[in-house]
């Protein structure tokens, strides 16, 4: 074999194994030590710093809105000079903001894009697949009902010509009956 080795972490409590649930959670200790920092830097709640609400996070494509809820705006890269990035007119009030560079972000919307017309066209081919099957269907019904109308008119015309036959033998009946009186 390697020379490295596995094996399995230990059950011990020196690693974590063996703890029971002593009612500490780290995340709520985070927030109360957060709280308690804001309570020192800023002893009135008026005075905390603005919260900005919630924002969608800009993962895919344009960005649309930037965390702090304003419109993204177009700019140039201080880093990378000559390269167009999107950020925030607030990008300097060292909060989180937007910023993506433009180019990553028209490849993105580009390969949305093409993913989308390929969805696209594949629902056009079932569709059109869809249609040329029933539209199969309704020419054979179609054909159908033809053959039957077809074997109707010409049994129609059957029963038509012997009737008038029968009318034609009794005329020539009575002809003859009134004639040889």
């Amino acid at each position: 074999m390697g020379r490295y080795s596995y094996s399995q972490p230990s059950d011990s409590s020196h690693y974590g194994g063996d703890q029971a649930d002593s009612g500490y959670n780290e995340t709520e200790e985070l927030i109360g030590r957060d709280q308690a920092e804001l309570e020192l830097n800023y002893p009135e709640p008026s005075q905390y710093p603005t919260q900005y609400p919630p924002q969608p996070e800009v993962e895919f494509g344009f960005p649309q809105v930037c965390y702090c809820g304003d419109a993204p705006i177009l700019a140039t890269s201080k880093n990378d000079p000559g390269r167009r990035v999107y950020t925030c007119k607030n990008v300097d009030d060292g909060d989180c903001h937007v910023w993506k560079f433009w180019d990553v972000a028209v490849m993105e919307e580009m390969r949305g894009r093409d993913k989308h017309i390929l969805q696209l066209e594949e629902k056009v081919d079932n569709l059109t697949l869809m249609s040329n099957f029933e539209s199969e269907e309704k020419v054979v019904r179609l054909e159908n009902l033809v053959s039957d109308l077809a074997k109707k008119s010409f049994t129609l015309k059957i029963e038509f010509e012997v009737c008038v036959g029968v009318m034609l033998f009794v005329l020539v009946v009575l002809g003859l009956v009134i004639g040889g009186k």
